[in-house]
């Protein structure tokens, strides 16, 4: 949807018929003032395998993936053919967060980590895009006061990866709010 709004105005995508690409049902474009565009299926069309997948993301966790995509286009830097955020992998019931393509082909998977999971549900998910020839790299966010706490299951799971000789990252979130510029109503 980003690549949309450069291209089309409001009137054009909302014009347009959209479908699913995964489903086929019926797609109504989200274009309001404050979220990011984006696609979502009429009501009717609720049993898309991946509508389920895919949960509401909150502004962190946008937040996180979108640094950590970016953060691994700066250390791979030329060797990047592309970036993209969001992407389905059908065969593997995953939607990763973003994907890397490298110039050899070689591709990496972005797992921003907010919500709570097991270690054998964050092994599952690994070894799945390990077997795909994918590489997977997960971001967990920092306790306030830094590092991510001993003991905790996100300190259990970066254990496990880094013994696998897998890459982890790992952010700190910083907090600022600021006033959205609202249009004058008319009196």
């Amino acid at each position: 949807m980003p690549s949309l709004r450069v291209r089309r105005t409001r009137q054009e995508i909302q014009a347009q018929q959209w479908k699913c690409k995964f489903c086929g049902k019926p797609m109504s474009p989200r274009m309001g003032a404050i979220r990011a565009w984006y696609f979502a299926h009429k009501r009717e069309a609720s049993e898309c395998p991946f509508e389920a997948e895919s949960e509401k993301e909150s502004p962190q966790h946008v937040a996180l993936k979108r640094a950590a995509g970016e953060a691994l286009r700066r250390h791979f830097g030329t060797q990047v053919k592309s970036l993209e955020y969001e992407v389905r992998f059908p065969h593997l019931k995953r939607i990763a967060d973003a994907v890397l393509e490298l110039e050899d082909g070689m591709r990496v998977a972005v797992e921003a980590q907010l919500s709570p999971l097991t270690l054998h549900q964050l092994q599952e998910r690994t070894d799945a895009y390990l077997r795909d020839e994918i590489e997977v790299v997960w971001v967990f966010l920092e306790q306030e006061n830094g590092g991510l706490k001993t003991g905790s299951i996100w300190d259990t799971c970066r254990s496990w990866l880094l013994s696998e000789g897998l890459l982890v990252l790992t952010a700190r979130a910083t907090t600022v709010q600021t006033a959205v510029p609202l249009k004058e109503m008319p009196v």
